[in-house]
């Protein structure tokens, strides 16, 4: 009998959707930005989908109300 080889791909709940802009004023493009739990603790920015720089950012309160005290926690804010 043949042994089945299958492929597993790991899946994280995407948990929260950012809208940035970049902040390069020779470029302005629009960033949706997809986050899971993990990823949102360790936010430092974003790269630019256009001009593909890195863009300095982070979260606030309002966009993860839930994780927040944890974020702050995590940073030492």
């Amino acid at each position: 009998m043949a042994e089945v080889k299958s492929v597993i791909i790991p899946r994280e709940i995407l948990l929260v959707e950012i809208d940035r802009h970049c902040f390069f004023p020779d470029c302005n493009a629009r960033t949706f930005v997809g986050l899971t739990k993990q990823e949102a603790l360790e936010y430092s920015g974003f790269e630019c989908v256009a001009c593909e720089r890195w863009n300095d950012d982070l979260l606030t309160k309002n966009e993860v109300p839930d994780w927040w005290s944890e974020i702050v926690a995590k940073n030492g804010n």
